[in-house]
């Protein structure tokens, strides 16, 4: 409207240039209505492309909530079925654990049977050692020492005799007559090589007999009177726990930990492990100032 204006004022005020300029404006009239056109055509191009992208929101939105809730009636469906399959799961296991239970009874049983026959195994070990190392050494068959004459004082009696007397006597279960004969050479021979084998044999002798006292205290004999024999001292100690077994748990454990500790190479030291196990104790004594837990 104001450029209207615009162009009849500059008429009546111009009149040679009306001409050019009703030319011009013509012209520039033309190109606004082509513009108007095409933003006309434009504003409906863009009103149908968000109709259209309206629709397939609107599309998309019930889509969702469809899968939403199809996805709980899934999720609802899964949960009952892993709730019905694991109570049906668990329902035997529970049976399985009972047996289980009952299982580890029979092995504690088992185990406690395994470690009494291990105990009479070692002892029969030991015995036949000792039956072998005795069969070794009688050679020189017995025979009683000569009559002193009169006036003289009868010579002691030849070591080996003494010996072999008092193993085979050992050997044919004459213990007593063994246990004094070992004594007899004890006291007479204190030096001699058997002389550790002797002491041994008389605490082996009173083990058999079943006087576990006085025959741990013959093994620890051979402990401190014969420390650097290799082969007596590891068995005088494992012996020593096995007469202290059923008398004195306290000094069976420590008797059979010194052996491990002194002798851990050792075959004894290997049976104390075995003896320590079935105690329900451990090879090494625990550290100073801890306490058991309750």
């Amino acid at each position: 409207m104001r450029l209207t204006r615009y162009i009849v004022i500059t008429a009546l005020l111009f009149p040679g240039t009306c001409f050019g300029v009703s030319k011009e404006m013509a012209e520039l009239q033309r190109d606004i209505a082509q513009l108007q056109d095409q933003v006309r055509v434009l504003q409906s191009a863009i009103d149908q492309k968000m109709a259209t992208i309206q629709a397939l929101a609107q599309q998309s939105l019930d889509v969702s909530t469809k899968a939403n809730t199809n996805v709980s009636v899934l999720s609802a469906g899964v949960t009952s079925t892993m709730e019905r399959t694991l109570h049906d799961s668990l329902t035997p296991i529970a049976g399985l654990a009972a047996k289980v239970d009952n299982t580890n009874n029979d092995v504690a049983e088992l185990r406690n049977s395994m470690a009494d026959l291990n105990t009479k195994v070692n002892r029969m070990q030991q015995v036949l050692m000792d039956i072998s190392n005795n069969i070794k050494t009688l050679q020189v068959p017995a025979a009683p020492p000569p009559g002193p004459a009169a006036g003289q004082t009868a010579p002691p009696p030849d070591p080996s005799v003494v010996f072999s007397n008092a193993v085979r006597d050992e050997t044919s279960g004459k213990l007593d007559q063994a246990i004094s004969e070992y004594q007899d050479f004890m006291k007479f021979y204190p030096n001699d090589p058997n002389a550790p084998r002797a002491q041994f044999n008389i605490g082996q002798s009173r083990y058999t007999k079943g006087q576990y006292d006085l025959a741990a205290e013959d093994f620890d004999k051979v402990i401190s009177g014969y420390p650097e024999d290799t082969e007596l001292t590891p068995q005088a100690y494992f012996m020593k726990g096995m007469a202290l077994k059923s008398t004195n748990r306290t000094g069976a454990i420590a008797a059979w930990r010194q052996l491990i500790a002194k002798y851990p190479r050792s075959d004894e030291a290997a049976k104390a492990k075995e003896q320590l196990r079935a105690a329900g104790v451990t090879a090494s004594a625990a550290p100073a100032g801890t306490k058991k837990k309750k």
